[in-house]
């Protein structure tokens, strides 16, 4: 069980294994400090404590055995900095003038707890979707260390606030990423793009077309187990993840989840159109196999429309000066060609049908 006390905060540890921040990691204190501070506003809350003091409403969750601060990193690294000149110099830090009395605490309330497993009874919902919410990809982390350690998946959804089939296709990104990462198939560190976007990896893991892609079961809400990808099919593995996210010199395929990871996952569902993509690379080529092609004429008809009604309501900014009149008439006999092939196939259509 928990026990409450005070301790002074130089005698307590940073988390240099800190969930919330999962792609980090961190050779000392200072180094972690200067994460939180970029990434984690760190500066708003030394102008609140800097200002109003510290309020020790809500301890810090400590590991008794190292005191090592499981919850509360961010507060801890505000007070280190507040303390510390050295710090503020290195993070240009100014702080408010006159800095409050308690700015400074020598004693906060901590929570012992006795290891980590015990810590997450009191971390779940408040502090994983709380105001400063954790990232999909450090949440499912958190859940599947939570799973790993024997917790029901139904518990842990409760705790976390989320519907069972959420966490799961969260625990299964992580599973399906750290299974790529500890066969050397994937490299996180060698993206093609600075952010890790966690949730195409979990999206596209719901889909039927990408399961069997991988040679996985049929998704039914479960969470997969450690190594899920039988070897047959570890290279399709590799080349996914190389389409999500990139890998050395293989720029990644995504660039946004919509319409990009719709379309890979379209792909992945057409033995042709995943041999177009492995041999060129190319997401638009590989998804005009699969593309119905009547919708994408509709698409860019109604596109076209659009666009002549958007010029329309603003003619009278046409220049007279310009040389538009050209281009106007040659936007003319293309449409004028398009409207003669439709009504071409609509007549060609009736008499079939007629026939």
């Amino acid at each position: 069980m928990a026990r409450l006390d005070k301790a002074s905060p130089d005698m307590l540890s940073l988390d240099l294994a800190n969930p919330r921040i999962p792609d980090a990691k961190f050779t000392d204190e200072e180094a972690a400090i200067a994460y939180l501070y970029a990434q984690a506003d760190l500066g708003e809350l030394i102008q609140s404590i800097g200002n109003s003091g510290w309020l020790d409403f809500e301890p810090l969750i400590v590991e008794e055995s190292t005191r090592t601060v499981v919850e509360g990193n961010r507060r801890l690294a505000a007070l280190r900095i507040i303390a510390s000149p050295h710090l503020q110099q290195q993070f240009k830090v100014t702080l408010p003038q006159p800095l409050h009395a308690n700015a400074i605490p020598t004693e906060i309330q901590v929570n012992y707890v006795g290891s980590r497993k015990e810590a997450r009874d009191f971390i779940g919902f408040k502090h994983v979707n709380g105001a400063f919410k954790w990232d999909s990809y450090a949440k499912a982390r958190f859940a599947h260390s939570w799973l790993q350690d024997g917790d029901d998946i139904d518990e842990v959804s409760r705790r976390l606030g989320d519907g069972h089939n959420t966490v799961s296709r969260l625990v299964n990104g992580v599973v399906v990423l750290e299974q790529a990462e500890k066969t050397k198939l994937f490299d996180r560190e060698l993206r093609s793009r600075t952010s890790f976007y966690f949730s195409h990896l979990y999206t596209a893991l719901s889909t039927a077309n990408v399961r069997q892609f991988l040679g996985l079961p049929e998704s039914d809400n479960s969470v997969l187990p450690s190594q899920p990808v039988p070897a047959s099919h570890r290279a399709h593995l590799r080349d996914l993840l190389s389409w999500l996210y990139g890998q050395k010199d293989e720029p990644a395929l995504i660039r946004s989840q919509n319409p990009d990871l719709g379309r890979l996952i379209n792909v992945l569902g057409s033995e042709r159109a995943i041999r177009v993509l492995e041999s060129n690379r190319d997401l638009d080529r590989a998804f005009d196999v699969v593309e119905d092609k009547a919708k994408a004429f509709e698409k860019a008809f109604y596109q076209l429309a659009s666009s002549a009604e958007d010029v329309s309501r603003i003619i009278a900014r046409y220049d007279p000066r310009s040389d538009l009149v050209d281009d106007a008439e040659a936007t003319l006999r293309v449409v004028t060609i398009v409207v003669n092939a439709m009504k071409e196939a609509h007549l060609g259509g009736r008499s079939s049908d007629e026939s």
